[in-house]
């Protein structure tokens, strides 16, 4: 199967299953994205079948603790993470970020474990497509499952065979 070009994202059809990637979360949290909020209200509705990587969710998970943490000017410039893992304290007084992941998990998309076969042919994927580790992990897990959509604001993924990317065009 050879790859088609970039669908948008309001495109994906009815009763499709889609690996939905950390970004069409986060835009769709911050309000960067209108294509992505709808998105993800078809899959919590049940017209698109979403499912995320575990290694997705963790990305979503601790991008959305950074920003609570950046919101509160508790970390700024190079190593956010350093950075607050340093500070246990406010680290447990972060809650808005727990509330945004229930929220994600509340959508009805189910949660995808990595198996140590992904990785193997990750590491081709890498080769094939030459994508960064996260996303070949994507790919990787789409081809086990058997899943040819994939849910993404990351052009990347559109040069990789049998995968069709469905893509927001209304990025803030």
């Amino acid at each position: 199967m050879s790859s088609k070009p970039c669908q948008n994202l309001d495109h994906v059809p009815k009763s499709d299953i889609v690996l939905v990637d950390a970004n069409i979360c986060i835009y769709a949290i911050n309000g960067g994205s209108p294509q992505c909020e709808q998105f993800l209200a078809r899959c919590a509705q049940g017209e698109v079948a979403g499912i995320m990587p575990c290694h997705v969710l963790a990305e979503v998970m601790h991008q959305l603790m950074m920003a609570e943490a950046r919101d509160y000017q508790w970390i700024k410039g190079p190593n956010p993470a350093h950075q607050l893992s340093a500070m246990p304290d406010r680290v447990r007084a972060l809650s808005r970020y727990k509330e945004l992941v229930r929220d994600i998990l509340g959508l009805g998309i189910q949660t995808e474990p990595v198996i140590q076969e992904d990785f193997i042919a990750a590491l081709a994927i890498q080769s094939q497509a030459g994508l960064l580790t996260n996303d070949a992990l994507i790919v990787a897990v789409a081809e086990r499952l058997r899943i040819h959509s994939i849910a993404s604001a990351d052009k990347g993924f559109s040069g990789v065979t049998g995968i069709v990317l469905y893509s927001p065009d209304d990025i803030k």
